[in-house]
């Protein structure tokens, strides 16, 4: 899936008409593959350049996690006149933590 695919689909997602968000957009996308490709490759040695087509839709869905969540950041409850909100996730990288496999990297083992 191409990036403007996934721009396209955050602003239907966020129901976003204009145009002066795809700057905003971008960089949370941008932000959340370098998280993903990260966390998934940490321990693995090489990192590919794009996100792997199984974890797409989980940047996409990070990305609205991070957007709808732009001011309550870190926050997994709260209360603002008399509203009362919980959210699943304080934050992108928890969502993206909790739901991409890191990959480990094989060590040979001499004996000796």
């Amino acid at each position: 899936m191409q990036d403007a695919e996934k721009l396209s689909m955050l602003k239907t997602m966020l129901a976003i008409d204009d145009n002066n968000s795809d700057e905003l957009l971008t960089t949370y996308l941008t932000f959340a593959k370098n998280e993903i490709l990260s966390w998934r490759y940490s321990y693995a040695g090489t990192m590919p350049d794009s996100v792997p087509a199984e974890y797409e839709m989980t940047q996409v869905q990070a990305v609205v996690n991070g957007f709808t969540q732009r001011g309550a950041e870190g926050q997994v409850f709260s209360i603002e006149n008399g509203i009362h909100r919980h959210f699943v996730y304080a934050d992108m990288v928890r969502y993206i933590r909790s739901n991409v496999i890191p990959m480990a990297k094989l060590a040979a083992v001499s004996s000796t």
